[in-house]
């Protein structure tokens, strides 16, 4: 863990802040697995708004994000806002229940390959570089991709005010073409 730490420290200030695929751009589908449980389909969401955090279960700026985000869902559950969650590390089959029962998120969480979450956002190595961990990707209720931040980037040095910010001004957006309705 403290490798991780110390890598991501000096690769956070010294990238430039990209993600892979423009944004706004449609989120495509991610399936993830639950365990025993049915696949959870990030589509399924479609009509709230979708923080999808990506990480892994053994790192601990990911488990911190975490229980950060299981305080945000909280807050905007009744706001149309749904947090999922997506764990990729190799073994993580084997690691996912023991990250359930230490974490308990409040949201849905399932687990997938690297190379599924890659495909999801559109991640090349040779020209985005290392994929770097916690990643957040934020949906509209249309299921477009509004957001898109990185571990390299500076983003996650106060989550939970960048991630409140995102879903504020998501939440904002979706009220507005109702009120013009009116």
């Amino acid at each position: 863990m403290r490798t991780f730490a110390l890598l991501l420290t000096g690769l956070s200030t010294a990238w430039i802040v990209q993600s892979a695929a423009p944004v706004p751009r449609p989120s495509p589908e991610l399936v993830l697995q639950r365990g025993a449980g049915a696949p959870l389909r990030i589509s399924q969401f479609r009509g709230k708004i979708v923080a999808l955090a990506l990480g892994h279960t053994t790192c601990d700026h990911c488990q911190f994000l975490t229980t950060t985000l299981k305080k945000i869902q909280k807050d905007y559950a009744d706001r149309n806002v749904q947090v999922v969650e997506a764990a990729f590390e190799g073994g993580v089959n084997v690691n996912y229940p023991m990250f359930l029962k230490a974490l308990e998120p409040n949201f849905p969480t399932g687990y997938t390959n690297e190379e599924e979450v890659k495909k999801y956002l559109h991640w090349n190595d040779k020209t985005d570089g290392l994929l770097m961990i916690p990643y957040m990707i934020f949906i509209d209720a249309r299921g477009i991709i509004r957001g898109d931040f990185n571990g390299k980037d500076g983003f996650f040095g106060d989550a939970d005010k960048r991630i409140r910010a995102e879903l504020d001004k998501m939440v904002q957006a979706a009220a507005q073409p109702a009120a013009k309705k009116k």
